[in-house]
């Protein structure tokens, strides 16, 4: 017979018991059993006893999500802005973001601070110190990164969100100096952060919800079910359910709630995780701050411009390709340059068969450059005692060697996929009789960008 142990009732720090009793008030629910635990990057959820299976751990009404209208509606109050088009050219990030920025730049003395309904939330959010993403490494941190994708994302990602918050800067200084003096950059990177690490796309909003964004969805935040951290694969469902109520109208979205149910049984003592979906480590990197070793779901984008050349010089697509481990989604890659060498050679003159065994070889030396070209631009793996490391937290040299062990072993497998189709098309040209190292190859060849 099992004897269940209760776990002593940790007191939880003052601004996640203000943060549970605002949700409550707020008709949110936390499971009971739950505790909100300390770590160097905010908090973790822990079960204090053992939550069954299929248990609703954590729920959010729709009517407290922080939505881009929400944030609108704020705005156009505290800045006296009755008029329905003041924020017209804002984004959904922009809204979002500088709603939060209030939060922590207002006083709570000031009149309009009462327009603010999130400042429970907004304080158990981790602090600017404790995030992770790439866009918060030093530059000494982020130069270790030069020669990958991450390195480029990160940089465009900042270079976006400083044009973001430059326009807002520029909008609230003609609507209050003050204020616009206090929104500071860094402050706006803190928010886009909490943003990019935590929002779910508006589709959740919907007695169907779907964590697959579409054309009109927009970023949303739902303050409680955001609290759980991400373990890959791990099972859960989103439910949606109707909140008592008197109206009976299905297409009031104030009568229903949202909760997070795990599928697997959490022991006491343990964390409760949620599930954002598959995801790369550097897409975890970029937008959350960590990364997982060995991700199965590790891709990386073939960034091949159309209208000029790719990054080895030689044929040109006009389209981003992702390809995983395993090589997978090679072989659309290869189908669509074989298309694109087809079109810009000049073997008019060759039998049909031999067209064919020309634009193989043209194809298969042309992905063989770029992928080589990409794992010489990979940098090395150094251990993390040398000098150039002593500056760089360990945090950032786990993330460092996750995704490079990812990327590096990505472009191996393409290699290989591509020199088992250079192999194909030296086999169809020697059967046809070609020499591949003659001038057959090299008169008929002109595969250019």
């Amino acid at each position: 017979m099992s004897r269940t142990v209760e776990v002593p009732n940790l007191e939880e720090a003052e601004n996640v018991k203000v943060f549970k009793s605002w949700l409550e008030e707020n008709a949110a629910y936390v499971h009971p059993d739950i505790h909100f635990e300390r770590n160097p990057y905010g908090f973790s959820v822990i079960a204090q006893n053992t939550i069954a299976k299929d248990t609703p751990v954590v729920s959010c009404p729709f009517s407290l999500a922080i939505t881009p209208t929400v944030a609108r509606t704020s705005l156009q109050h505290i800045f006296g802005q009755g008029e329905v088009d003041a924020f017209e050219k804002w984004s959904e990030r922009q809204l979002i973001c500088t709603y939060l920025c209030l939060h922590i730049l207002l006083d709570e003395s000031d009149a309009r601070y009462t327009f603010l309904k999130h400042k429970p939330y907004v304080d158990v959010l981790p602090k600017p110190s404790q995030l992770l993403t790439s866009l918060h490494f030093s530059p000494e941190e982020l130069e270790h990164f030069k020669g990958t994708n991450l390195y480029g994302a990160t940089l465009d990602r900042l270079q976006g969100w400083k044009t973001e918050y430059e326009f807002c800067h520029s909008e609230i200084s003609k609507f209050d100096k003050d204020v616009a003096s206090k929104l500071t950059w860094d402050l706006y990177l803190t928010a886009s952060t909490y943003l990019s690490s935590r929002a779910f796309p508006s589709t959740v909003l919907s007695p169907n919800p779907s964590l697959i964004p579409n054309e009109t969805s927009h970023p949303v935040l739902l303050p409680g079910v955001d609290s759980l951290n991400h373990a890959r694969a791990q099972p859960v469902s989103w439910v949606v359910s109707r909140l008592s109520s008197t109206s009976t109208s299905t297409q009031d979205q104030k009568n229903y709630t949202i909760s997070l149910v795990p599928h697997t049984a959490t022991e006491q003592g343990c964390e409760l995780f949620n599930n954002y979906g598959p995801k790369p480590n550097s897409e975890l990197i970029l937008g959350y701050g960590f990364s997982l070793p060995n991700n199965p779901d590790d891709t990386i984008v073939l960034k091949i411009g159309g209208g000029g050349q790719p990054n080895n010089g030689t044929a040109t697509l006009s389209e981003r390709w992702e390809v995983g481990r395993l090589a997978e989604g090679m072989e659309k890659v290869w189908e669509a340059l074989l298309d694109v060498v087809a079109k810009s050679s000049s073997y008019e003159e060759a039998e049909e068969d031999e067209q064919e065994a020309f634009i193989w070889l043209d194809a298969a030396d042309s992905l063989i450059g770029m992928v080589e070209g990409l794992l010489n631009r990979l940098p090395h793996p150094r251990t993390a005692d040398t000098e150039d490391w002593k500056n760089v937290r360990k945090e950032v040299i786990t993330m460092f060697y996750h995704y490079l062990e990812g990327q590096r072993d990505i472009l191996n497998s393409m290699l290989g996929y591509c020199e088992g189709r250079q192999r194909v098309a030296q086999e169809k040209a020697l059967a046809l009789g070609i020499d591949i190292e003659g001038p057959d190859r090299e008169e008929g060849e002109s595969v250019e960008g």
